[in-house]
């Protein structure tokens, strides 16, 4: 069977009109629908196209060495979204092997897709980059099916990358034609970063059922931390507690499970930090750090270490906590950077310096507003409202506790 998107492509790569190309076979309004695949075309007018689009008829084709290869492609994305790293690396060298000489633009979409997926994985973006570009180039001319992953996938890649209402909007131009568990978890994730909280715990109990039936125990367990962070944020404590405490029940029956762990103690502090219980916060964000083979990577742990301990006038403590945070970050201009430096003007009593004031207005709410980091937004207007305030700048202050507001109803 012949698919019409690839008449299109190779007209259009022939640089003819519909016009052009049918002049002598068949009608323009014929040709459309083909190439729309609303009919099947006879094989004598099939045949005549390919000699004027100088190709040969089995090039409309699949050959049994592509359905072989598109085999081996499905097993390939299965190991990859099981997270094998090292069965994706041999297949990825196995199945470019193959592709020599593939002229199939179907196979040869869905090989640079699955390609794309497999560096992402391995977060090696500019490869991952550089096949999406070669599928863009044969996405127009492939099945519905084949379009709606080039979205998810650059919707994946940009969620990566910190753009996520970039990536939402590419996520959901997929929506119709993916329906895989990782996608709505994915979903989840964007859109609990972007403070959609109903939305995400939406998808996130629709991802978790699918794991569920999968037997995917791995990935239900990352479910309920995405459940946990979700009901902390809109402060049902308890509700956020409980699938905490499934999760950390979950993994002791799993391998490799360090790293869950880690992020289940964070999130638990997290928790007892938001319901103002900073002792209970301390030694869960304790045990998280306590966890890792070193500190590297657990700079936002330090943060929320060190903010718990200025509650409690543990000034000391804290100021030595930021200092071994930002030396971890080894001057990384990012969000954690910010947030350590805002703290520690707060427990060095520099509140009230222009120096905080320009430090909030200049590099941590532009560094906030590019990773549509909500709640760090409206932390820095809050504090800029409690600067301007103290300075007796009243309109000014008004303003920014206004902006603050605004960015609060963007959480639902």
């Amino acid at each position: 069977m012949i698919r019409g998107e690839k008449i299109k492509y190779f007209r259009e790569k022939n640089k003819l009109t519909q016009k052009q190309l049918t002049s002598g076979i068949c009608s323009v309004p014929y040709l459309s629908k083909v190439e729309n695949n609303s009919i099947v075309p006879s094989k004598e007018i099939l045949g005549l196209l390919c000699k004027k689009l100088n190709i040969e008829y089995d090039e409309l084709l699949q050959s049994s060495s592509t359905d072989e290869i598109k085999k081996l492609i499905y097993t390939w994305y299965d190991d990859i979204k099981a997270r094998k790293r090292s069965a994706t690396k041999d297949h990825y060298i196995s199945i470019e092997k193959k592709m020599k000489g593939i002229k199939d633009i179907e196979l040869l979409s869905m090989f640079h897709l699955c390609a794309t997926r497999h560096f992402l994985l391995l977060r090696e973006f500019d490869s991952a980059e550089e096949h999406l570009a070669h599928t863009e180039k044969y996405i127009e001319y492939t099945p519905k099916e084949t379009e709606a992953y080039y979205f998810y996938f650059s919707g994946l890649y940009e969620y990566l990358k910190g753009h996520f209402q970039k990536a939402l909007e590419l996520y959901l131009k997929a929506k119709d034609y993916v329906n895989e568990p990782e996608y709505h978890y994915q979903l989840a994730l964007i859109y609990s970063r972007l403070g959609k909280i109903t939305l995400s715990i939406f998808h996130s109990e629709r991802a978790m059922e699918e794991f569920h039936k999968n037997i995917q125990f791995k990935k239900v367990i990352d479910c309920y931390i995405l459940l946990g962070i979700n009901y902390n944020r809109i402060n049902e404590h308890s509700t956020a507690i409980t699938y905490f405490e499934k999760a950390r029940k979950g993994i002791e029956s799993l391998p490799d499970i360090g790293h869950l762990r880690i992020h289940i103690y964070h999130n638990m502090g997290i928790v007892y930090h938001k319901m103002k219980k900073p002792w209970e916060a301390i030694d869960y964000f304790l045990k998280s750090l306590n966890e890792r083979d070193d500190l590297q990577g657990g700079e936002l742990t330090i943060y929320l270490l060190a903010s718990n301990l200025f509650q409690l006038n543990e000034n000391e403590d804290a100021g030595r906590w930021i200092t071994k945070g930002l030396e971890l970050l080894k001057g990384e201009l990012n969000e954690t950077y910010c947030l350590l430096k805002i703290l520690q003007f707060q427990v060095s009593k520099r509140r009230n310096d222009e120096d905080y004031k320009i430090f909030l207005e200049e590099i941590a709410l532009p560094i906030f507003q590019k990773k549509d980091e909500f709640m760090y937004i409206r932390m820095c207007y809050e504090q800029l409202g409690d600067y301007y305030y103290r300075k007796k700048q009243y309109k000014r202050s008004s303003e920014c506790y206004c902006s603050a507001n605004q960015v609060e109803s963007s959480f639902i």
